[in-house]
């Protein structure tokens, strides 16, 4: 008897143990291979920083625009832009939650808006990111003479009240 109460408990217990998996995930490697290498930071009001505060907005209203530019790092060795050279154009690429408007919100409440993302000084007219046109081209020379690659940006609130907050990642291409 106590030999069957082993053997049920042990075929009990093997079906209990049965293995949970979680749900698979991606991961996304992001790079660029070209002759020349240059090391970029956002900057925003003057400071290196990838913090663009958009400020409030009334619902179905466009906000101001905030300026922020990226920027050559610094420096003369590997990963600098010491090594660019003249008539060169670096094209920005935007990758992120973009649709048809702008950025759209990663988190928060305010599920609707948009941050419009506008060229300030790309190559020919000012273009808005979105979901079909996420890059622009710049003259290259801007990262390193101190005028940097300027964008502006925008929050547009949409129906639905509260907070806004999203990301984007760039990628820069040389030729």
């Amino acid at each position: 008897m106590k030999k069957q109460f082993l053997a049920v408990s042990a075929l009990a217990l093997a079906v209990m143990s049965g293995s949970a998996l979680a749900a698979p995930q991606d991961v996304q490697f992001v790079g660029t291979v070209t002759d020349v290498t240059c090391d970029i930071k956002p900057e925003v009001g003057g400071t290196t920083g990838n913090y663009v505060q958009l400020g409030n907005v009334t619902a179905s209203q466009t906000g101001n625009a905030e300026l922020f530019t990226l920027k050559a790092d610094g420096g003369t060795g590997p990963g600098s832009c010491g090594t660019l050279v003249a008539n060169k154009t670096a094209t920005v690429s935007w990758i992120g939650g973009f649709n048809g408007e702008g950025l759209t919100a990663k988190t928060g409440t305010a599920t609707d808006a948009v941050a419009i993302i506008t060229t300030v000084n790309s190559t020919g007219q000012q273009v808005a990111m979105t979901s079909t046109k996420n890059e622009a081209e710049f003259n290259a020379a801007n990262l390193t003479n101190g005028t940097g690659l300027q964008y502006k940006a925008q929050l547009k609130g949409g129906t639905q009240l509260g907070d806004y907050i999203s990301s984007a990642a760039f990628l820069v291409q040389y030729k």
